[in-house]
């Protein structure tokens, strides 16, 4: 898929990963729809960084909402005459137990139903003869690298990389889903953990250091770019998986 003039939308893009996203779509002269939650501020400065190469809008809606998805949607259609490229980026971390329910019920919202309720509107938008979903799940998804401290999270993460698979099947050869499972990437999710557990994950992986936004979505870029991609999950972790988690 040649990127120029396409119509692309990422969840999530008013920080680290997604707003290193949005950036590299619009480098590549994409139409860029920079979506936030709360964070205006940072989706505006985002949008700043698009329009130096490109064009681009904000849309603000609550993911863990399917109704304000709906508005969401509702918006971009009368703006935006088809959309070609879907990042299901947004979406946070949160630690829990077995048996905090409320843990279990925020990551299903937040990580899970967020991405399918996103992808079901866009699937239902006027499209171009092929179209691209990219979801951003985690090496915490991944089995073999699951953090029992997120719980949830890691539960939720795998169920979408689970997803990519599967709905892969369901709407290929003319949407192709696929995702990117990043490993400890030096976003501000990091900025109030100590020094000593930052060098622990550096030291967990075969590249000595995190992985860096831009690295992440250089691969966005490449699964975008890409036709023959289809169903398939893209661990981006430095070789964590293959050393071992701190």
């Amino acid at each position: 898929m040649d990127l120029q003039g396409k119509f692309v939308l990422v969840t999530g893009a008013s920080s680290g990963i997604g707003k290193a996203i949005a950036i590299a779509f619009a480098r590549k002269r994409a139409h860029v729809i920079v979506h936030y939650g709360r964070n205006k501020i940072g989706a505006q400065d985002t949008l700043g960084e698009v329009e130096k190469t490109s064009s681009g809008r904000l849309c603000q809606a609550d993911l863990m909402d399917p109704t304000a998805i709906k508005s969401l949607f509702e918006e971009i259609r009368r703006t935006t005459p088809k959309l070609d490229v879907l990042v299901n980026n947004a979406g946070d971390a949160q630690p829990g137990s077995l048996k905090e329910d409320s843990v279990w019920e925020y990551a299903y919202k937040n990580i899970l139903l967020s991405a399918m309720c996103t992808s079901a509107e866009f699937l239902s938008m006027p499209s171009s003869p092929l179209r691209k979903i990219v979801n951003i799940t985690s090496i915490y998804g991944n089995l073999a690298t699951g953090d029992p401290e997120y719980l949830q999270y890691s539960a939720f993460k795998a169920a979408l990389a689970s997803v990519t698979a599967t709905l892969s099947k369901l709407v290929a050869p003319h949407t192709l889903v696929n995702a990117v499972a990043p490993g400890y990437t030096e976003t501000p999710a990091w900025a109030d953990a100590s020094a000593e557990s930052k060098e622990a994950c550096a030291r967990a992986t075969l590249i000595g250091r995190f992985v860096k936004p831009e690295e992440v979505a250089h691969t966005v870029i490449f699964i975008a770019e890409n036709d023959a991609l289809a169903g398939q999950v893209l661990t981006l972790d430095g070789g964590t998986s293959l050393k071992g988690l701190a």
